[in-house]
């Protein structure tokens, strides 16, 4: 299938990187709220958003008068603070522990969480460079694994371990810092080929 990209999918997953919103899911389940309800609905917001993107965000580049390149430099740097803020974070994020209404969780792990502006910036690129079709249903798959692993983590909440999930997702900000110096990379590359 010619549609299908393995490598944008796995690139999606660290971007969005679900382990992530795991914190908010067990302050959620220590607070004796419906984790799978929250789980689910963050996700489906999330998709909406991302989907919204991938068909109005190539457009914005002609409407604010930007090039590719110079918005996957801007994008790429967004990316390596959230890279680097995911290896460096703690274990446990207090301001975000402190959130108890369900509302104002599934909005937090919606976005900025899960779809923020370094995953916005990232679907607006590919939905440019690979086509909106292309981008959308490897989104779709993503967004889909996305939502299994939310639902196996809320039947299993009592027995995962915090620190196991903690350093996978360290591990997955890793790829992500990688995936945005390619990303600015790429974009100075085309800025001083444009100007030679």
């Amino acid at each position: 299938m010619d549609f299908l990209d393995f490598a944008l999918i796995a690139q999606i997953f660290a971007l969005v990187n679900p382990l992530s919103s795991f914190p908010i899911l067990m302050s959620a389940y220590e607070n004796k709220m419906n984790v799978k309800k929250i789980a689910i609905s963050a996700v489906l917001v999330a998709l909406i958003i991302a989907v919204v993107i991938v068909f109005i965000g190539p457009a914005l580049f002609k409407f604010f008068g930007i090039t590719v390149d110079s918005f996957r430099i801007a994008g790429g740097l967004i990316l390596l603070l959230l890279g680097i803020e995911t290896v460096r974070s703690k274990e446990k994020c207090e301001d975000k522990e402190k959130v108890t209404k369900t509302d104002s969780i599934i909005s937090i792990m919606a976005t900025p969480l899960l779809t923020g502006p370094a995953t916005i910036s990232f679907i607006t690129i590919k939905a440019y460079e690979v086509g909106k079709i292309t981008t959308l249903i490897n989104l779709l798959i993503t967004f889909g694994v996305i939502a299994i692993i939310f639902i196996i983590f809320a039947f299993f909440i009592p027995k995962i371990n915090a620190k196991a999930v903690n350093l996978t997702s360290k591990v997955l900000g890793l790829f992500l810092t990688a995936v945005a110096i390619e990303m600015i990379a790429t974009g100075i590359y085309g800025i001083i080929h444009a100007t030679s």
